[in-house]
């Protein structure tokens, strides 16, 4: 497709030529500027059509009887985490305004394989037919869970210990499966069916952490449109996350909270490991972890992000705070 810098610069060499009259600069103006309109609406039209053709993709392998179920879609993740650049997270979706796909931002709190035939690549040519193969990596969907069971920490803690609430219009462009799409699932469901993915995740014998039905979201995700809130662990109030959550300019609100001691964490060295025990045990302050502490061990300590995750799922799993 022709970019519109192509029409700027034939404008400027039609300007350019000697004789032109200022009468003849304001047509070439003109419709140098309809030309780009106009190249500008067959983009939107284009990244509709895309997200349209994955969703009826999905819908085709839906199953049941379609009725529509009001479930929030969430998007877990951990707030004070950095971007590749080195860009503090929220600084950079402030600055977007808009939720990335993983192929954009080249960061994931899962897998990290979205790239050209990695597998994140391979999975979306499989289950959505080839529609996103050549698409720009805007285009691609933005990966949540539908928060069925209602949790106040979102529907995917594993990725997260704050997350983003979408906003309920969001879900007739949204997609899902289950199990997770790492596992290469069979089930799946538009919005309209998603109670045949509820009643057979309910049934399933699971780790709590790999409960959740995920989220598939077309279209871009843009912060004042399509985000309800973000939902921070009241650990971060009064610091700068606090600060940078408020900058997004969407409503912030807070859970209860994450915090687990040592000893706890020391009670299932089956769950993830020992030597994750030994990492919580290492990087604990008075002898509790908690995300922020968990942060600071990736970013202050340069902690390998992927053993602390380790330790995360731990937190995750056992160190919810409800009554607090």
């Amino acid at each position: 497709m022709v970019s519109s810098g192509f029409f700027v610069l034939n404008a400027l060499a039609f300007m350019s030529m000697e004789g032109m009259s200022v009468s003849s600069y304001v047509t070439v103006l003109f419709y140098v500027r309809l030309l780009i309109e106009n190249y500008e609406v067959s983009l939107v039209k284009e990244k509709m059509s895309l997200y349209r053709q994955a969703i009826e993709e999905i819908r085709s392998k839906s199953t049941g009887k379609p009725q529509i179920v009001q479930h929030e879609v969430t998007i877990n993740f951990h707030p004070d985490r950095y971007t590749k650049e080195g860009v503090p997270l929220l600084i950079s979706i402030a600055k977007d305004k808009r939720i990335k796909s993983q192929f954009e931002s080249g960061t994931s709190n899962g897998g990290l394989t979205a790239f050209t035939g990695g597998d994140r690549w391979k999975w979306e040519q499989n289950v959505f037919g080839g529609i996103y193969d050549q698409s720009i990596p805007s285009q691609r969907p933005k990966y949540g869970a539908l928060n069925y069971k209602r949790f106040e920490y979102g529907a995917a803690p594993r990725f997260g210990s704050s997350y983003f609430r979408l906003k309920p219009e969001v879900l007739e462009r949204t997609t899902f499966c289950y199990p997770d799409s790492f596992f290469e699932p069979e089930h799946f469901a538009s919005h309209e069916y998603m109670e045949a993915l509820i009643n057979l995740a309910q049934a399933d014998d699971v780790d709590d952490l790999d409960a959740y039905i995920e989220a598939q979201i077309h279209g871009e995700l843009l912060l004042l449109n399509d985000v309800d809130a973000i939902v921070l662990d009241p650990i971060y109030k009064g610091t700068e996350v606090e600060q940078q959550a408020y900058d997004l300019g969407v409503n912030v609100e807070w859970h209860s909270g994450y915090q687990m001691t040592v000893e706890m964490v020391a009670k299932y060295p089956d769950y993830r490991g020992k030597e994750f025990v030994d990492l919580a045990a290492e990087i604990a302050i008075n002898g509790k972890i908690n995300p922020r502490i968990l942060g600071n061990a990736i970013n202050l300590l340069g902690c390998d992000e992927q053993a602390i995750k380790k330790v995360w799922h731990y937190l995750a799993k056992y160190g919810y705070q409800p009554d607090k």
